[in-house]
């Protein structure tokens, strides 16, 4: 279940699971990211789940955030063509003193930390959430009705050279709690694999040098994007549409 706010303060509950169907692509900030062509990323039939601030770099029509507010551009939290997704307990929390929950195209959800590696997908009111986005990133995408995932950006491990694809410049300090965070993380998918497998949830690795590759398929970034949109129409064809006044009578009731 999922909430949103209205001006009022109201709270609405929203119910959006299986609002999608098909492929869609989560999306990470390890520098690799950068080595695609993102565009391709940037058209009709494809789903992009972009995690914190790697909604800077990569087009995206979904985002989703376990962080406080002033952690992230404001620009994402701004943009209403972006449908965000945030812990609720961070609702109340302001940017340039706006509460967070007053910002267009939110939903919040609910979090706990009964995390097993066979119950991350079973259904439930909230989220696990066991201080990593990822693993909301793919609740999410399987709530939404996605079954077929491509992770890009997703390396789970950090240079000292080049942290993230956006402009992010961290400590040695923090750079060793990031990679501890992406140790356990790849680990913890290892195991998960039987249970994605079981329910039919389909996490496929487009992220070159990936830790994940030595136990989740792999394919290449262009194929992914061809395999994403197969099926989806590749010209509008609007040419082909009748006018309504071909149509029978009773077809044209809607009118």
């Amino acid at each position: 279940m999922f909430y949103r706010y209205t001006r009022s303060g109201l709270r609405v509950p929203v119910d959006l699971d299986g609002l999608y169907s098909g492929s869609c692509f989560i999306a990470g900030g390890s520098p690799s990211l950068l080595l695609e062509n993102l565009s391709l990323l940037d058209q009709p039939g494809i789903n992009v789940l972009a995690m914190n601030n790697t909604a800077s770099v990569v087009p995206c029509n979904l985002w989703i955030g376990g962080d406080k507010p002033v952690c992230y551009s404001p620009r994402i939290t701004t943009d209403p063509r972006i449908t965000k997704f945030a812990v609720i307990s961070r609702k109340d929390q302001q940017i340039n003193e706006v509460a967070w929950k007053h910002y267009p195209n939110m939903y919040f959800f609910g979090t706990h930390e009964k995390f097993t590696v066979g119950n991350l997908l079973k259904p439930d009111r909230d989220f696990v959430w066991w201080k990593n986005t990822f693993y909301m990133a793919l609740q999410l995408a399987w709530r939404l009705g996605f079954r077929t995932v491509y992770l890009t950006g997703c390396q789970f491990k950090m240079d000292k050279d080049k942290h993230y694809s956006y402009d992010t410049v961290l400590t040695d300090k923090q750079i060793a709690w990031n990679n501890r965070t992406y140790e356990r993380a790849a680990d913890n998918m290892k195991y998960l694999k039987a249970h994605f497998d079981k329910v039919g949830f389909k996490v496929i690795s487009a992220t070159p040098d990936s830790r994940l590759n030595e136990w989740y398929p792999t394919i290449d970034f262009r194929d992914a994007v061809q395999e994403a949109l197969m099926g989806f129409p590749r010209e509008w064809e609007i040419g082909k549409c009748p006018h309504s006044s071909e149509l029978g009578e009773k077809d044209n009731t809607a009118l």
